[in-house]
């Protein structure tokens, strides 16, 4: 009977490997229902291999709200509870498991393990938690589930907070977020920040920023405290207010109550004066006593004033409080020479990545292709270049021009002493320096210096060859000039320019020669990017290698090269990523309108979008500008400054 016995389970095992091994497996995982007795059970099962045969894994998807509901229809028949608690504000008893208790709260795990006296009492008595906030918490741990409105909130949190339970946190926080009005936000972040709610407290910043103009409509907006009325004068993200209305605002705040005449200064070091026309300075700031008597509020006058009387040396004047108010940064563009028409552009144009599409900003004056830009205290420069197309650079111009886009506007500055076109220009050390080039005259070596706070160009130590048709960056406060065109021979050296010895130095050649690229920084790397070259002896070829330059090592490595040929291009870094813009492809004969896109770290190129236009000779940056349904000038931001 015995060996019987054996063969029968070793028959069952062959018989069992086999069936599970075909039909009743066909997926490694299974789900299914069983209905057992008229109820249904939610199984998922695994296969397991051992030398026993197959072993399969069962998991209930029901087994712990089962054991759940179990353990809570115990507590409320009274069955097996070992710990009764008791709120501090009343004589009420919850009887309870400590199993339960300590497996979702770290502090009642600490109580009941940690040798506290607690341990051993039958009667817990928990002051500082209502008898509110501990029925619900009770109840979600012993349901999962939690019901909660304005009335039972506060409790809740108290509760949830002393006695750590952390996803009854944050549902507090997530039905917080999700009912805050202009009614109420002031009430919700006062509670955020009573009970230390991270998230919710940012989220109040965020939803008074956005919502500033309507609060300031509503008596919610007196009820603001000190510091959050501070952060949010203090914030670029502050939209469609005036320096003019946000000013009057503070003092209605300032004046509901004597004591908070205190933070008068605190609150108006948050005001951008210098953003204001002199006109409402005189008629409505000055005439407010506190900004005549208290001393912090003089001097910010004093500093409206003086930063209004110098509108050259504006660009290194920079500060909190003459900034533009906005944190809407984007790859900008500017000018070039149109495709077909061979007509020279004025554009202005930023990129709005949300909507991805073009948006113009103001026009310059006079068009411009092959010019410098470059910025300096978030002014942008445009220097030089033509105005007509002429690929021998005859038409080179010496005019100056500055972009102010807190107030969408150009002014000119003073002039080049030089014409010049196909030449670099870096900003560096709140300098401009404008180097080399051609015009009428020739290729040039020369290098002028723009200094802000004189509004004058002088020379400083020119090269030591012409060139024209370089690229340039600037890296540990020095400048680097690569490559370009030295009487018609295409070169490959690299230049240092210190301006602190004012001293030309020679660096180690690029593995490429090319004119007309474009170079940049990101970190500690200097790129060197597209451009063309001779090929042969008469004609031209887009070189689409690129390589970066190491100043620490004093060497070049090359990186993945361009999809497409780009000469004579705008280049930008937009968020440690390098933009090549437009230009022109000598392979294809023709303007380009593609923008590619280089990204560091994965050393990958992509085509990312395109201009509105092909254009030549366009010139690219990022700068902090109004967002894009705000670049329309409105009488509200009249610059405070006349064109001299």
């Amino acid at each position: 009977r015995r060996r019987q016995l054996s063969l029968k389970q070793a028959d069952f095992k062959d018989i069992f490997k086999k069936s599970t091994l075909g039909s009743l497996v066909e997926e490694e995982d299974q789900h299914m229902k069983l209905s057992l007795g008229g109820s249904e059970m939610g199984l998922s099962s695994h296969l397991q291999s051992s030398k026993a045969g197959p072993t399969r894994i069962f998991t209930s998807n029901t087994h712990s709200s089962v054991v759940l509901q179990g353990f809570d229809q115990l507590r409320l028949e009274g069955l097996l509870c070992d710990v009764t608690l008791m709120p501090g504000d009343t004589d009420d008893a919850f009887p309870v498991h400590r199993v339960m208790m300590a497996s979702a709260s770290d502090y009642f795990k600490a109580m009941f393990t940690g040798g506290m006296k607690e341990q051993d009492l039958m009667c817990i008595k928990l002051h500082g938690v209502s008898k509110v906030g501990l029925r619900k918490i009770i109840d979600f741990i012993y349901t999962a589930k939690l019901s909660l409105n304005m009335d039972n909130l506060q409790d809740t949190l108290e509760a949830a907070s002393f006695l750590q339970i952390l996803p009854v946190l944050d549902f507090c926080k997530v039905f917080l977020i999700s009912g805050v009005t202009l009614d109420n936000c002031v009430e919700v972040g006062r509670i955020a920040n009573t009970y230390n709610l991270t998230e919710v407290d940012k989220y109040i910043n965020s939803f008074v920023l956005k919502n500033f103009t309507a609060l300031l409509s509503t008596g919610e907006f007196l009820k603001l405290p000190f510091e959050r009325l501070a952060f949010v004068l203090s914030s670029n993200s502050l939209k469609h207010c005036t320096e003019l209305e946000l000013f009057k605002a503070a003092c209605r705040w300032l004046r509901l109550e004597d004591p908070r005449m205190d933070y008068a200064a605190k609150l108006m070091k948050n005001i951008r004066f210098p953003l204001m026309t002199p006109q409402d300075l005189i008629n409505y700031v000055q005439t407010v006593d506190f900004m005549r008597t208290d001393n912090t509020c003089v001097n910010l006058l004093l500093e409206a004033s003086n930063y209004q009387m110098m509108p050259y040396m504006q660009p290194v004047m920079q500060s909190d409080r003459t900034a533009i108010r906005s944190d809407s940064t984007h790859l900008v563009t500017l000018g070039g020479v149109l495709r077909q028409q061979l007509v020279v552009s004025k554009e202005l144009r930023m990129y709005d990545e949300r909507a991805q599409e073009w948006r113009s900003l103001a026009p310059m004056d006079a068009p411009r292709y092959q010019h410098g830009i470059a910025v300096i205290g978030n002014f942008l420069y445009v220097v030089g270049g033509q105005s007509n197309y002429d690929t021998k650079g005859k038409t080179a111009v010496d005019t100056v021009f500055r972009f102010d886009p807190r107030y969408n506007k150009w002014m000119q500055v003073a002039s080049l002493n030089e014409k010049r076109t196909f030449f670099h220009l870096s900003a560096l050390k709140g300098y401009l320096y404008a180097v080399g080039g051609r015009n009428a005259a020739g290729e040039l070596p020369t290098v002028e210096c723009y200094n802000p706070r004189t509004n004058e160009w002088t020379y400083v130590a020119k090269m030591s060859e012409p060139h024209y048709g370089h690229a340039g960056t600037v890296y540990g406060g020095v400048m680097y000039i690569s490559g370009g065109i030295t009487h018609d021979t295409f070169q490959k050296e690299l230049m240092c320019f210190d301006p602190d010895t004012d001293k030309w130095i020679q660096k180690a050649p690029m593995t490429t020669v090319r004119g007309l690229h474009c170079m940049c920084t990101v970190g500690e790397r200097l790129y060197v990017i597209g451009g063309n070259h001779f090929r042969g002896t008469s004609d031209y070829d887009d070189v689409l290698s690129c390589e970066y330059y190491s100043p620490i090592l004093d060497q070049w490595t090359p990186i993945a090269a361009m999809l497409r040929g780009q000469s004579d291009v705008g280049v930008a870094v937009f968020e440690n990523k390098i933009y090549v813009v437009g230009g022109y492809s000598w392979n294809n004969r023709c303007m380009v309108e593609i923008v590619q896109k280089y990204d560091p770290d994965k050393d990958e190129w992509h085509k990312v979008f395109d201009l509105p236009e092909s254009l030549g000779g366009i010139r690219a940056c990022t700068l902090t500008v109004f967002p894009p349904e705000e670049t329309t000038p409105s009488p509200s931001r009249e610059s405070p400054l006349s064109a001299p």
